[in-house]
């Protein structure tokens, strides 16, 4: 009677819990370094990404990688040499609130997990910044030197970190345990890669900027270690795509 008892209480805490999350929408930003622009899908359905508008902001200049930490989005901005920061709070409008800049020239890959930021750097190398303060970074160490190789595109799934390894036609995969001492295990091509750069996951889905065809290929990376190419999508739609990036809207 006493297990009873118990068992009718958790039923009637769970009763006044709130429903999980539903994702309403969910958003896929491109960077077109071309037309110095960020082009916005919506990728409600992964597999059939819908294009829902673009933006600049003015002060954009050969945008590159693209990173979002709640409604902050990151964009590389290669010819300027800096990072520029826009609040999503509106996806489809995204409004520019900053920018800042590292110890290196021309910032290209972009990657978030907590509050720690990664830029990866023309010169073959990253550097890490805390991001307490989205708006106001703050340099805390650097990794890459040795192994990295035009390092075009970076994402984050849980503690993998994927680096798109441009001038090598690799992705390289890194563990992130420990987020300020990223530690690398290995690569992977599959022979369909001709200029990886950006780079993006969501749940169980790798998207791959493959610039040398214009288009974007999509992974299965269920195997965060071993991920398994499952198709592409932008050919005739895009013209040098570059960065990438994914915003979940929840209700």
């Amino acid at each position: 009677m006493l297990l009873e008892f118990k068992f009718e209480n958790v039923l009637d805490l769970i009763a006044t819990l709130p429903p999980p999350p539903v994702v309403i929408a969910r958003f896929l930003y491109v960077s077109n370094q071309e037309d110095d622009t960020v082009e916005i899908y919506n990728i409600i359905n992964p597999t059939d990404p819908v294009r829902v508008g673009e933006f600049n902001g003015g002060n954009l200049s050969n945008p590159t990688g693209l990173a979002i930490t709640g409604t902050t989005l990151y964009v590389a901005n290669f010819a300027d040499d800096t990072v520029e920061i826009y609040d999503i709070s509106n996806p489809t409008d995204p409004v520019h609130v900053g920018e800042f800049n590292g110890d290196f020239a021309v910032p290209i890959a972009l990657a978030i997990t907590g509050t720690t930021l990664y830029v990866g750097y023309f010169a073959g190398l990253a550097e890490i910044f805390d991001i307490s303060n989205p708006t106001d970074p703050v340099l805390v160490g650097q990794f890459g030197v040795g192994d990295l190789n035009r390092p075009e595109g970076l994402t984050i799934t849980g503690t993998t970190l994927y680096v798109a390894n441009q001038d090598d036609n690799t992705v390289e995969i890194y563990d992130i345990s420990m987020p300020i001492t990223p530690v690398r295990i290995g690569q992977f091509n599959e022979g369909n890669l001709d200029g990886p750069f950006g780079l993006a996951t969501t749940d169980t889905t790798l998207y791959v900027v493959n610039v040398g065809d214009n288009t974007v290929e999509i992974y299965d990376i269920s195997n965060p270690t071993d991920p398994e190419h499952v198709g592409e999508f932008g050919a005739g739609d895009l013209i040098t795509p570059f960065g990438l990036a994914i915003f979940t809207v929840l209700g």
